[in-house]
């Protein structure tokens, strides 16, 4: 059983380069990176200046604004009241957590709050039917993550007395914690399938502070920006996050990042150069090199980054080259996967999941209900590189 310490070294703050802008395939959505919507969810553009990058990433999405839904107060004294008393503190279990603590949530003053109660509300819809064959799921609002929600999952047939090998995965743009089968980047999909594979693999899933309350899915197209400026240690969230679920023995731990989630790593490492807040056996870095690469280069040189066993760079549209420096980094280490040399997508690897007029994305299904229908994931490059290898093993080369 492999824990990694959390050992500091002394380090310099990294120089994060700027990336040239990429232009976007013709499946993604253009917009404004950094678009309205900020009353609500602070300094967004100005905690992502601190990176210095052109966050050209694929595909951008419109930032978006977040009511807070407690309504106005009378006086000062007041105020509390329209919080739920003790959410910070408190463990919910979503497979018995009922509508009305869900309402109270969302019916909050406090946007983490809302965010909290619709992570419970879209887990319990994503994946009721695997609670419902003994799955467990538990959401907190968690420190390490900015006091934002997290979201853990355990498969039907974990067992909490053996060692279990845990996943922290961060998403990028559109997508949230609680999406289910058939998003675009098919994580509900790899989730379910790495978990039947091996039953001891546990998911912590952080939510970002920009989070929308509806999930990207076959009906709902999702377009946002997911701003990552929450978080604050990826280790103190985990380690959070698998006390809350009663896990105490850890064999392996992967950490993964897709497209925008990459700028986890950039925040981690501009805030704390030690290397002390990014912990992993393995890491993967699916097509998220949007600047974050002298962040992920930086991160290899510390003491946690040389105790790294895989660093796994699944490319999909990124500009060429991004990676040359985490290549030479973390040498022996390096893996990476290219989607362009990988077996063209079909009905096996990629199958129809929906299929029907009230599908919100069509990606060219003929079926029996129309030319309307839902994949796994979406076929796009950029989204493959998660709907095919999030948390895959044995790696295809």
């Amino acid at each position: 059983m492999t824990t990694l310490s959390l050992v500091g070294a002394v380090g310099a703050t990294p120089t994060l380069p700027e990336p040239a802008a990429a232009p976007l395939d013709s499946m993604a959505r253009l917009g404004d990176a950094l678009g309205a919507g900020s009353a609500v969810l602070g300094s967004a553009g100005d905690a992502l200046a601190l990176f210095g990058a052109t966050h050209d990433l694929h595909p951008l999405a419109q930032g978006q604004a977040f009511v807070a839904q407690g309504g106005a107060h009378a006086s000062g004294a007041q105020a509390p009241s329209c919080k739920v008393a003790d959410a910070a503190s408190r463990v919910y279990d979503v497979a018995h957590t009922s509508a009305a603590e869900i309402d109270a949530l969302k019916k909050s003053c406090d946007p983490a709050q809302q965010r909290l109660g619709h992570t419970i509300e879209n887990a319990k819809a994503s994946y009721g039917d695997l609670l419902g064959k003994g799955a467990r799921i538990v959401v907190t609002l968690n420190a390490g993550n900015g006091g934002e929600p997290v979201m853990t999952l355990m498969g039907p047939g974990f067992d909490p007395k053996l060692p279990a090998r845990i996943h922290t995965h961060y998403h990028g743009d559109n997508a949230t914690v609680g999406d289910p089968v058939g998003s675009k980047a098919g994580q509900n999909s790899r989730i379910r399938e790495t978990m039947a594979r091996d039953p001891q693999s546990v998911f912590v899933l952080p939510e970002c502070r920009s989070a929308t309350p509806d999930t990207d899915s076959p009906t709902h197209d999702n377009y946002y920006h997911a701003d990552w400026g929450n978080v604050k240690s990826q280790a103190d969230t985990t380690d959070a996050a698998l006390k809350a679920a009663g896990i105490t023995k850890v064999e392996k731990e992967t950490v993964s990042v897709h497209s925008r989630g990459g700028e986890v790593i950039q925040k981690l490492m501009h805030d704390d150069p030690s290397g002390r807040s990014l912990r992993a056996d393995r890491l993967e870095l699916h097509d998220s090199l949007y600047g974050s690469q002298g962040a992920v280069a930086a991160w290899g040189h510390t003491d946690n980054g040389k105790r790294v066993d895989k660093v796994i760079y699944v490319h999909g549209t990124n500009e060429a080259g991004r990676d040359q420096e985490i290549a030479k980094t973390f040498k022996g280490a390096y893996i990476r996967i290219d989607i362009a040399r990988q077996r063209p997508l079909d009905e096996r690897n990629n199958p129809v999941v929906y299929d029907g007029k009230a599908a919100a994305r069509d990606d060219h299904i003929h079926g029996p209900k129309g030319h309307e229908g839902v994949r796994q994931f979406n076929p796009n490059a950029h989204y493959q590189t998660t709907g095919r290898f999030l948390g895959v093993w044995p790696l295809p080369n």
